[in-house]
């Protein structure tokens, strides 16, 4: 079962580049007869006695078959109806490629896509939440100017 604080779902996100790429999740989603077309990180619902660490552990792999560790905490974010715990993990192995509920319920309406998007990409395109302002800073902080992960 999902962890809900103050009657908000708590989930935990990880941040995972594959050399120059960060791994993302690409959505189109028909709500009010509209297609919404955006791109989050990989992560979900962290279930009730679960360390949000192990939880974004396991979202990325369900999501994405991808094993990935923690390498840092980086922050706490509060939406409407949620509570988003972010994460930078790091890549361990795994093809990028959807699997898990995403895969189960991909649909026309209901679009999932692992990509991988090149860091001088990301401006390009939409990402959910303080997804693309921690991006940025892991990629600072993590990654030198070769592209190669240190």
């Amino acid at each position: 079962m999902t962890l809900y604080q103050d009657g908000r779902r708590v989930v935990a996100r990880g941040i995972t580049f594959i050399n120059d790429n960060v791994l993302l999740i690409e959505r189109y989603r028909k709500e009010n007869n509209q297609m919404l077309h955006y791109y989050t990180i990989p992560g979900g619902g962290v279930e009730i006695n679960e360390k949000y660490e192990d939880a974004a552990i396991r979202e990325t792999l369900e999501e994405t078959t991808c094993d990935v560790k923690i390498k840092e905490y980086l922050g706490k974010e509060y939406y409407p109806n949620g509570i988003c715990h972010w994460f930078y993990c790091e890549y361990i192995k795994g093809t990028p490629t959807l699997s898990g509920e995403e895969k189960e319920r991909n649909n026309p309406d209901n679009f999932y896509k692992v990509v991988l998007i090149k860091m001088s990409d990301i401006d390009n395109i939409n990402i959910l939440g303080k997804g693309k302002e921690y991006l940025k800073e892991c990629y600072k902080k993590y990654i030198n100017e070769k592209g190669t992960i240190v």
